[in-house]
């Protein structure tokens, strides 16, 4: 029960605060179709469509019709017209009667109460009717056929009902009086309350709570919609006593645990409200991080620049990379000052993690507290991950423009990479598989685990095919990701550092990286010195890249024979790249390098590095020369 106990502490620290979007208990939302406008003598006065912007609603509802998928379990107020319209049989041809019979009956009840309002009453009145579906007809927004039967839709040229059909239309209700400044009861505060008390007052099931501790009244019918509105998924079901869910061990649900129907509500809307606000999604999957007392804390499943706040439209490929790394360095750490900051000894935060097996059922498939300044050990976790994950990108787009970062990836943009194939110019992969490799990559941010080995390995194997991406950029993205990856990978396993710049190693993967990287640069400049600057055509280096990470010395020799020509169109221009080529080709012994296949992850690491600093050179050169 303690993701139940902090949620519901959540709740009533939340409610103290800025609320909005917060659900009351016995209450939840609806998308209305139809709003129906009524006077204080019960009459109807207007009648319209919703538009879908503002068709999001709040309405009372009872355990049985917050989770209704069959049988008849009709909403206390705004319902479907089935239940609303004593004149449904009439007008539709279906014997929904019963339906009727048990909302008026139940709003009867409300009404007559203590804890009844002007505005249900004035419904209530209204609806005891039975003519609602002749008024809509009467103001314009039902439409019948020649049998006098509702039409299957609304028939007109320029208006469309949202929902399916007519007779599946949900309406909603707005009570017109001289002394209530809010007509909307969806709005009204004083009939939400109402509901509340009087909802509560009819709580008979009492039994002990092991949330609270204490003897209360308690749920059997626990929550859905807590991903977003449609999910019918719940976390605590026990409805299915014909399979086995629970027999062998219980008798009964109520012998393995029963909750606080209040405590149940309010740990649920709070839940619904921090993954509203703050969840991050994953496929199906949904992992949220949040403070007890509503402290700010980090997006775990982002990259550097989202997670620093950063990512400014000025900056674009080209302008200078140290002003990038060293302003998204300040406002990362400024970030991570600022989280440690919320975390006082006296802080909760929890970290949960939510998968739905099948439609119904929902599970917790990751779940973290941190006390106190244990929350402090959370946030160095994040800043390792992002320290130890960092690299050069340029995957990112902000006004159309690519804007460059020093950071680490985001697990989603890891597992795309790792997982995905180039469609339709993008990048996709399948949901489920990424989700589940965003789901194992988690413990690496939060609890500072090493990076799954065949994460980084697929990764690898990606970046040496670039011929199976027909975007160049799309290519870059990959390469970059997996050094970024295969970084953390040597780190935690090898011991091993590496950074973004060039280092000056004996390592062979790494130095026939980095030859591949000078060869890419002669021929490329040479190319675009011919075409007088612009994109030009993959290089040799680039073709052969595959190849040349499986047989090196026998695909060197092939490349270094077509650079031939290149050297020659750039003649004195090119001497530092053909020392550069000389001074790296010094540091390989030549009997390793003919005896070398099947490069690991660090030729990728050489070549990305010496490519950005010849790219770094390159710019230099040109500010010099305008100078």
């Amino acid at each position: 029960m303690s993701w139940i106990t902090t949620l519901y502490e959540t709740y009533e620290n939340i409610i103290k605060q800025d609320s909005e979007g917060l659900l009351p208990i016995a209450h939840s939302t609806q998308n209305a179709h139809i709003e129906v406008i009524l006077n204080s003598n019960s009459e109807m006065i207007a009648a319209s469509f919703v538009d879908k912007e503002n068709a999001s609603t709040l309405i009372p509802v009872t355990e049985a019709s917050a989770s209704r998928s069959s049988g008849i379990a009709p909403h206390p107020l705004c319902d479907k017209l089935q239940y609303l319209s004593g004149d449904y049989e009439k007008y539709t041809g279906q014997k929904k009667r019963d339906y009727y019979d048990s909302y008026i009956e139940q709003l009867k009840g409300w009404s007559k109460s203590k804890f009844s309002s002007g505005k249900v009453n004035i419904i209530y009145n209204y609806l005891a009717k039975g003519q609602l579906i002749f008024d809509l007809i009467r103001f314009g927004v039902m439409s019948i056929g020649e049998n006098s039967k509702l039409t299957d839709k609304f028939q007109a040229e320029d208006i469309k009902l949202a929902a399916g059909g007519q007779a599946d239309a949900f309406v909603r209700f707005r009570v017109v009086t001289k002394e209530s400044e809010q007509d909307a009861v969806w709005q009204d505060d004083k009939t939400i309350n109402n509901y509340i008390d009087y909802y509560l007052s009819k709580q008979e099931n009492k039994s002990f709570c092991y949330a609270k501790g204490e003897v209360t009244a308690c749920s059997n019918n626990h929550p859905s919609k807590i991903r977003h509105t449609g999910d019918k998924a719940k976390l605590i079901s026990a409805n299915d006593i014909s399979n086995f869910t629970f027999k062998g061990r219980f008798h009964t649900a109520e012998e393995a645990a029963t909750l606080g129907y209040e405590v149940s509500q309010k740990a649920h809307n709070a839940l619904k409200w921090l993954i509203s606000n703050q969840g991050q999604r994953a496929g199906d999957k949904v992992f949220v991080l949040w403070g007890t007392k509503v402290q700010k804390t980090p997006a775990l499943l982002s990259d550097t620049a989202d997670f620093a706040e950063m990512l400014s439209s000025h900056i674009a490929f080209g302008d200078d990379k140290d002003i990038t790394r060293k302003g998204l360095s300040k406002e990362f750490n400024n970030a991570i000052k600022g989280y440690k900051a919320e975390i006082t000894p006296d802080a909760k935060l929890a970290l949960i993690g939510l998968d739905a097996a099948t439609t119904g059922r929902m599970s917790i498939i990751f779940y973290r507290e941190y006390s106190g300044l244990e929350g402090h050990e959370l946030i160095d976790n994040i800043k390792n991950w992002h320290k130890t994950t960092s690299w050069h990108h340029h995957y990112k787009f902000k006004d159309k423009k690519i804007a460059p970062f020093d950071g680490a990836p985001s697990p989603h943009t890891i597992a795309t990479a790792a997982y995905g194939t180039e469609q339709n110019k993008i990048i996709k992969s399948d949901d489920k598989i990424a989700s589940n490799a965003v789901e194992r990559i988690l413990p690496c941010v939060i609890d500072g685990r090493k990076i799954p080995k065949d994460i980084a390995i697929k990764l690898v194997g990606k970046a040496k095919q670039p011929q199976n991406y027909q975007e160049t950029h799309n290519w870059y993205k990959v390469l970059t990701v997996c050094c970024a990856v295969y970084r953390k990978y040597l780190y935690d396993y090898k011991k091993e550092e590496y950074t973004m710049e060039v280092k000056q190693t004996d390592n062979l993967a790494y130095n026939c990286g980095r030859l591949l990287a000078v060869a890419d640069a002669i021929e490329s400049r040479a190319l675009k010195s011919k075409g007088g600057g612009g994109d030009v055509r993959s290089t040799n280096a680039i073709r052969y890249f595959t190849r040349f990470s499986t047989s090196p010395a026998t695909t060197w020799a092939v490349i270094n024979n077509k650079l031939i020509p290149y050297k020659q169109t750039l003649g004195v221009k090119g001497s530092w790249l053909y020392r550069l080529l000389g001074e790296i080709s010094g540091r390989i012994e030549p009997e390793e390098f003919a005896a070398a296949s099947n490069l690991d992850g660090c030729m990728v690491l050489g070549f990305d590095t010496q490519r950005q600093a010849l790219f770094n050179k390159s710019k230099e050169n040109e500010i010099t020369e305008e100078e």
